[in-house]
């Protein structure tokens, strides 16, 4: 293993345990909060809210979260970057407006969001946060202790104003628009502070340039929002079968099982850089670097399923500041998802660095047409239960998928 490889991947996954970090402590201060001052249905509504614009803002970013951190990490110079940034903020702009423009509709023209249109409308500034999120670029240059700051900043801030401003169920409508506000405005700075030290000008992309990211990225985009369809649609698809109250309670757990989901993600984010330059460079063999961290994540990710399952009511206790023992159980299943999504660690980073779009794109698809039905008829008859448990079969399944689907495909493992 080449010590320079070890020391990057170290630092960026430092960098990025703290981001999560920084989550967890605030979510461990917030989660209580807001779950007794707002009650358990209007703590599902939010969060309900939350996964629904998680999901809209996958649309956002278009896909270039994917490929992003590589076409920057391949350029060398100072000018490049600022026309490939220009150009991803302009569309995601783009996009964001056309989409708030969409949901004001769909909130005054139907039902779609009976009893919580206030709290879907004040989610609207999540879409332009999602516009500004410099990641794509802090990561492609391996500076990822940026983000870091920007995250502890903006998440400190929330709390801060979180428990100002939240005092009971009629503040629900405040919750998602002030995580929004604070992000946004913080994304701003950075990209402020960035052209202003490089003494750049930040120009809107013309539409040309508009139309040619859009076509570029399309199956990087299709990819990712099956991806997140199979992640945050669970508690959507449960809203149609349990009351406000359950779905309270099945939201707490899914909200810590979402923030370990993170751990693979943050694994692959940490290697894809130097995996990048591995492959084009063919300095030694990809697949004895990948083995390295995959074995290891594999280790990592089994053991926190066991530590969460084994501690989930004191876990719950800690988020909620009560003891709740269905989300104490449906924590229990969720625990293993990080360990499961880790198996398909290789299959990603070989897909990202081989620009095998195609592949991508088919593996996702096929798999969130595996998940949607198998979420949809285990929610029918266990409930919360059997969402818990499609989620799990939905992650395996999805590693099946990329796997045989990669095997046939002349990218060697």
């Amino acid at each position: 293993m080449n010590k320079k490889s070890k020391n990057i991947f170290i630092k960026n996954f430092t960098n990025l345990s703290l981001n999560q970090g920084i989550n967890i402590i605030v979510a461990i201060v917030i989660t209580p909060i807001l779950y007794q001052n707002l009650g358990d249905s209007q703590f599902g509504l939010v969060n309900l809210a939350f996964s629904i614009f998680m999901l809209i803002s996958i649309i956002v970013s278009y896909g270039y979260h994917l490929n992003g951190p590589k076409q920057i990490s391949l350029l060398t110079k100072l000018n490049q970057e600022a026309d490939l940034i220009k150009d991803l903020v302009s569309l995601r702009l783009v996009i964001a407006a056309i989409l708030s423009i969409l949901i004001l509709a769909l909130t005054y023209s139907t039902n779609l969001f009976n009893n919580y249109e206030l709290i879907i409308l004040f989610s609207i500034p999540i879409l332009f946060s999602e516009a500004l999120h410099p990641v794509f670029y802090l990561q492609g240059k391996n500076n990822l202790s940026v983000l870091a700051i920007l995250n502890a900043f903006s998440k400190l801030f929330y709390l801060g104003l979180i428990v100002l401003s939240i005092n009971n169920e009629n503040d629900a409508f405040k919750v998602n628009f002030i995580y929004g506000c604070v992000l946004l405005l913080s994304y701003l700075a950075y990209w402020i502070l960035f052209f202003q030290r490089n003494k750049l000008k930040f120009v809107f992309a013309g539409i040309n340039k508009i139309k040619y990211r859009f076509k570029e990225n399309f199956q990087f985009f299709m990819s990712s929002l099956a991806g997140h369809i199979s992640i945050h649609s669970g508690l959507i698809i449960l809203k149609l079968f349990v009351n406000d109250s359950e779905l309270g309670k099945f939201a707490l757990a899914n909200r810590i099982a979402f923030l370990l989901r993170m751990i693979p993600v943050f694994i692959i984010q940490s290697v894809l850089q130097n995996a990048s330059k591995i492959n084009q460079n063919n300095s030694f063999n990809l697949n004895n670097y990948l083995n390295y961290y995959f074995k290891r994540g594999l280790i990592i990710t089994f053991l926190i399923g066991l530590f969460f399952t084994v501690f989930s009511k004191w876990i719950i206790l800690i988020f909620s500041g009560q003891e709740i023992i269905y989300s104490n159980q449906i924590l229990s299943l969720l625990s293993f998802i990080p360990f499961m999504a880790m198996l398909n660690f290789k299959n990603i980073l070989l897909i990202l660095v081989n620009e095998k779009k195609e592949i991508l794109n088919n593996a996702t698809w096929i798999s969130l047409f595996i998940m949607l039905p198998l979420a949809f008829v285990l929610s029918f008859y266990y409930k919360g239960f059997g969402l818990a448990i499609a989620l799990l079969i939905s992650e395996f399944s999805s590693f099946i998928v990329h796997t045989i689907l990669l095997s046939k495909s002349n990218v060697s493992k």
